[in-house]
């Protein structure tokens, strides 16, 4: 699984670097889009993922953070 990892902004804990995250797989049968923001200090971290079948078409964009907004594109 290829990541994506970017710092974003500031924790609202302990103000360190907040690092954004992304994640993709995908096979013959599923795709999965996984996002986590984590705090690089305090270890903080909030996360999704979206799992869709091979065929279907997700009801969100998977490929943009949840928290952030920011675009996320496969490895």
């Amino acid at each position: 699984m290829a990541r994506d990892r970017r710092v974003v902004g500031k924790c609202s804990q302990c103000q360190g670097d907040l690092a954004c995250s992304y994640n993709h797989f995908e096979n013959a049968s599923e795709q999965i889009d996984s996002w986590e923001h984590r705090c690089l200090s305090c270890n903080v971290r909030e996360t999704r993922a979206v799992r869709t079948p091979a065929g279907q078409t997700p009801e969100t964009n998977p490929r943009q953070c949840p928290f952030c907004g920011r675009s996320g594109e496969p490895m």
